[in-house]
């Protein structure tokens, strides 16, 4: 059964009327005209609501304040302020390192850090606000071996440019800088998605087999930007002494440095396989 209006008296309906033909904030103006219609009793708490635009619980709510407080406490406005959020302060600052960091690797786990770290419980559509307010944005993350030490990277960049120059010091030709890697290019079996009938498993047989290559490649630095590129079946050693033999007769008078990583089958600066005009 639908809820019945009330009557609101001739005094209320007089404060109503006054206070509608005041000038009026927006929001006041609307309150307003949700209990201007309630008064006249012509339409419905429904036909009120969809005629102002508000839900039908906003019209009970604006007659049950005029009824207990008067027009007046219809008309003002108690701002209590935005509520906080969750991650604020310092703790935004902690999830900001983290993020920086590439600590969350799902918005689930930024949630569970959230939680023990506040004690609040945010809903996932939560979380992704406070990680796109916080400036996070899913991405795939560059690899980086785990033997890496970011402070000894760190050290090289600083020290780099001052072990050049003393290698550049060694003679008055010209000098080369190379940046060296290799690629394994490989073949796996890769068992993709099928049709099948509901209910029933799908097999698709298959054997592990691996064969790949090792392409070695040298990009020469703030020079003439020329490559150097080597295929082989197997990597080691003396392999590896073959491609910096290859980077050194490129030009033979010019002395050539080269900027590798710390790969196993790589040559040690002392190694006697190391061409004359070559640098490590």
């Amino acid at each position: 059964m639908a809820r019945k209006l009330p009557e609101l008296g001739e005094e209320v309906v007089k404060q109503i009327e006054e206070a509608w033909g005041q000038a009026q904030a927006e929001w006041a103006r609307e309150r307003l005209r949700v209990v201007r219609l309630v008064a006249q009793h012509e339409l419905s708490a429904q036909q009120i609501a969809e005629a102002v635009g508000v839900s039908r619980a906003t019209v009970f709510n604006y007659l049950a304040v005029v009824q207990e407080k008067g027009v007046e406490a219809l008309l003002r406005r108690e701002w209590k302020g935005a509520r906080k959020s969750a991650v604020h302060g310092a703790v935004a600052e902690e999830f900001i390192q983290r993020l920086e960091a590439g600590q969350f690797r799902q918005a689930s786990e930024a949630q569970a850090w959230i939680k023990k770290r506040t004690r609040k419980q945010l809903s996932a559509s939560g979380v992704r606000k406070v990680l796109r307010r916080l400036g996070g944005k899913l991405k795939r993350p560059r690899k980086s071996h785990a033997k890496k030490d970011p402070a000894k990277a760190q050290a090289f960049k600083v020290e780099l440019p001052g072990r050049l120059s003393a290698v550049a010091g060694e003679t008055k030709g010209a000098v080369r800088l190379w940046v060296l890697d290799e690629h394994r290019y490989g073949l796996l079996p890769v068992i993709r998605r099928v049709w099948g009938r509901r209910g029933v498993r799908v097999h698709a047989p298959y054997a592990t087999k691996y064969k790949w290559g090792y392409l070695h490649e040298a990009l020469e630095v703030d020079g003439a930007h020329r490559v150097e590129l080597l295929f082989t079946p197997a990597i080691d050693r003396d392999i590896h002494a073959i491609f910096l033999r290859q980077i050194a007769a490129r030009e033979p008078q010019a002395l050539h440095v080269v900027i590798a990583d710390q790969a196993g089958f790589h040559l040690p600066a002392d190694d006697g396989r190391l061409p004359a005009n070559l640098r490590l």
